[in-house]
């Protein structure tokens, strides 16, 4: 017994040291990126740009060479910002990723920076509503123009080059379309300029006669609206009914093609700032666009570029510090730093270029660059009138 007792300890021995020499299986090296925004409800369409934008650069991203893939974990907050906070939460904690982008919906982003700072976790966001990045966090992004600059491209341009100078306002009273509105009269302000008329409505109200009459008394020459997309193609609707003769002026929010669709003909005309457009004449840009409809059967708007760039973003930041070998992969917190790093240290010498202009962050969070002024055509077409 004693023999066997020796026997059975050297072969246990050797085992341990058979094992302690073979070499340990390489670290998975993949990147992951949570998702929120709405997948169901009025906001859908634009949680599909958002969802399909993420999933077209992880897909060529992981088609390439190198040791780095990317999975993108999605989560349906449906517009609801109770929903949005417990999608964050479970992303980062119980998913361990390394990145949360989202959400498009402004006030839910809002409600998710202080998960997103509590847990040290990157926040890219399309949302942009001004209050987003004034937070004090330093983990929130905004892969978007926020409202008051969104709004004061589209003021000058309809000044300046366009010559209006008796403008109404219309906004959802939420913040997206409060702080959309309080960027156009700030803009306006700055010109010497006066809203003739400013007018608030509840988000989801469908019936504007109330505030059109006010408008049309006010002797306004254009109209800026601001809100939900069902909203502003309603009111362009009930504008035309009234025999309303003014240009009508929107942001990124209706330079979706879901805003002409539901419209109709009342879209026609429409001037709209986007950061990017699919009737850029760009070959390269062109080549972008016929690959997305290649793969998604649909086109593709800016927020589809938006998502697309700030995955690529992340990507790139996490690719070097990998390679000056800074992460290691066992440690969510690790990545997580990498990608924050990084996207601190862009700067206008040193950005990010994707298909949107060059990114790089200020110390809020917030990014700056030229938007498209495009206007709606018949057919549901596109016009760029000027960059």
């Amino acid at each position: 017994m004693k023999r066997l007792l020796a026997a059975m300890m050297i072969l246990t021995l050797l085992a341990v040291a058979t094992t302690s020499c073979q070499p340990q299986a390489a670290q998975e090296k993949v990147i992951k990126i949570g998702v929120v925004g709405a997948l169901t409800g009025d906001f859908a369409m634009v949680g599909k740009s958002q969802l399909t934008g993420a999933q077209m650069k992880a897909n060529e991203i992981n088609a390439q060479e190198g040791d780095i893939t990317v999975e993108v974990l999605s989560e349906d907050d449906a517009s609801d910002c109770d929903q949005s906070v417990n999608a964050t939460t479970k992303l980062i904690t119980r998913e361990n990723v390394h990145a949360v982008l989202g959400a498009i919906n402004s006030p839910c982003a809002l409600a998710m920076v202080p998960i997103t700072e509590e847990n040290q976790t990157p926040q890219f966001t399309f949302g942009v509503g001004t209050a987003i990045t004034e937070q004090g966090s330093d983990w929130i992004y905004r892969v978007a123009l926020k409202c008051s600059d969104q709004a004061r491209q589209l003021a000058q341009y309809a000044h300046n080059e366009l010559g209006h100078e008796s403008f109404a306002v219309l906004y959802s009273d939420d913040e997206y379309g409060a702080s959309c509105a309080s960027g156009f009269r700030s803009s306006l302000e700055e010109m010497g300029l006066e809203p003739a008329a400013y007018e608030s409505f509840p988000r989801g109200d469908r019936e504007f006669s109330g505030q059109l009459t006010t408008v049309q008394n006010s002797g306004a020459t254009a109209l800026y609206v601001t809100g939900d997309v069902t909203g502003a193609a309603l009111i362009a609707q009930q504008a035309e009914d009234f025999g309303l003769d003014l240009q009508l002026l929107g942001d990124t929010g209706i330079a979706t093609p879901q805003f002409a669709e539901l419209a109709g003909d009342a879209a026609v005309g429409t001037i709209v700032v986007e950061p990017f457009t699919p009737v850029d004449p760009d070959p390269e840009v062109q080549e972008w666009v016929a690959a997305y409809e290649e793969e998604f059967d649909r086109q593709p708007d800016g927020w589809v570029a938006e998502m697309y760039d700030t995955v690529g973003l992340i990507y790139e930041g996490v690719n070097q510090a990998d390679e000056n070998g800074e992460i290691d992969w066992s440690s969510p917190d690790s990545v997580r730093q990498a990608i924050h790093t990084y996207a601190e240290n862009l700067s206008p010498e040193d950005p990010y270029a994707g298909i949107l202009p060059e990114i790089y962050f200020d110390e809020q969070g917030d990014c700056y660059f030229p938007l498209y002024k495009v206007q709606w055509q018949e057919g549901g077409e596109k016009e760029i009138l000027a960059q």
